[in-house]
């Protein structure tokens, strides 16, 4: 007997900054009220930043999909939530190590402690381990700066995926992966990690019509992205891994739920992505463990060719971050001396006695000065480390795995 299920995932852009999200209130009650009138089995969300805003959602959708968990991590959540159909038996979280950068504020991927989450599900007998993931945002395509890190959350990922699927019957990966198909993350997901991206299978390779961000009809499309990628980029993805004793069948997948009613505006910047899958059991074999990750003789060409390119963007990665050591213990020697200057040779006592102003702006520049300095050594000393040895340890992995 066949399995069906509905599967969507969206990332809702739930940032809960006004000036930055906009329309954040109206668009997330507005999927509260689409999905309520839904009937999918399982859904996914990324970007619900704001507890509330789940909350809400589970007490709309708690009749139809009863069953929902929320991500908690970092110092503002991970955005990731599932509301499910069926029983949600066991949960787990998993941080990536490499997140990018606390003192990039404004980026803030650090702060929601970006990893994976897992979802142990049970349908009808089946199964079945619901993986939900977010990656780091790419930022400026023409000088990607955390293109390491999100190599190496791909990597995790597949690392997370095979230690706890071994007992399962299938998994499902669905999320945001800020990574096109052309680009090596994605190669090492479906390579290395041996998981079928769905719009492969209905759509071949087709790519035109899958855009998923930035694409054209969205209002909040920057019409500059438009002339890099005129049908929009697809970053959003549904995959999965089966037994061998059962088969997937895509009937259906398509992108987007259109506008808002009577707002006429998007539901967020992204596009949803919307499965139909039927999972049939074959006829009666032993089922042999989920494929996942190759063992280092059992390396494809490309596999291990995907893994040999992942070396040379960790080698960039590893780079930069050193030079970028080396910057902020510069600055840590720059600053010191120019407070030193300060308290020693540049302020006459006299003058700071008559001018209650300067005073107080030199003490001013000096806090500010100080600051700087313990910014600079946190960052140089703990921060800068912990990537640099991140960025080592997944490069031993992957050495491990080519036998160099």
């Amino acid at each position: 007997m066949a399995i069906d299920l509905r599967i969507m995932t969206l990332n809702c852009w739930g940032l809960p900054f006004p000036v930055i999200c906009k329309n954040r209130q109206e668009r997330i009650y507005a999927i509260g009220e689409y999905l309520h009138k839904s009937s999918f089995d399982i859904i996914v969300l990324e970007e619900i930043w704001v507890k509330s805003d789940f909350h809400m959602l589970r007490e709309k959708l708690k009749k139809k999909l009863p069953f929902s968990h929320y991500f908690y991590s970092g110092a503002i959540g991970s955005g990731i939530c599932v509301f499910s159909k069926f029983l949600i038996t066991e949960t787990m979280y998993y941080c990536f190590h490499l997140n990018g950068h606390p003192h990039k504020i404004f980026h803030g991927d650090w702060f929601g402690g970006k990893g994976v989450g897992m979802c142990s599900l049970l349908i009808d007998g089946l199964d079945i381990n619901l993986y939900c993931t977010h990656f780091h945002a790419e930022y400026n395509p023409g000088h990607d700066e955390y293109e390491a890190h999100r190599l190496a959350q791909a990597i995790e990922l597949c690392q997370f995926v095979r230690r706890t699927s071994s007992n399962c019957d299938m998994v499902i990966v669905a999320g945001d992966f800020n990574t096109t198909p052309a680009q090596l993350g994605y190669k090492v997901i479906t390579h290395y990690g041996n998981l079928r991206d769905v719009w492969r299978d209905k759509n071949a390779m087709d790519e035109e019509s899958g855009g998923t961000c930035e694409v054209p009809g969205n209002i909040y499309t920057d019409p500059k992205n438009l002339t890099r990628c005129p049908h929009g980029s697809r970053i959003d993805y549904i995959m999965y891994d089966v037994k061998e004793s059962f088969e997937v069948l895509v009937s259906d997948w398509q992108t987007g739920i259109g506008k808002i009613p009577e707002l006429n505006i998007n539901y967020s910047d992204h596009e949803a992505v919307l499965v139909k899958i039927s999972i049939n059991k074959r006829e009666a074999t032993e089922s042999p463990p989920l494929k996942n990750l190759p063992s280092q003789k059992s390396l494809s060409r490309e596999q291990r060719e995907s893994l040999q390119e992942s070396l040379l963007v960790l080698d960039k990665g590893v780079a930069r971050c050193v030079n970028e050591e080396k910057f902020f213990q510069s600055m840590v020697f720059v600053l010191s001396l120019i407070l030193y200057a300060i308290n020693n040779w540049l302020v006459d006592p006299m003058t700071l006695e008559d001018s209650l102003l300067m005073a107080f702006s030199i003490s001013c520049a000096k806090l500010g000065l100080a600051l700087a300095i313990g910014v600079s050594v946190w960052t140089a000393l703990i921060l800068k480390r912990a990537e640099f040895h991140a960025l080592v340890a997944c490069k031993e992995d992957i050495m491990k795995l080519l036998g160099v």
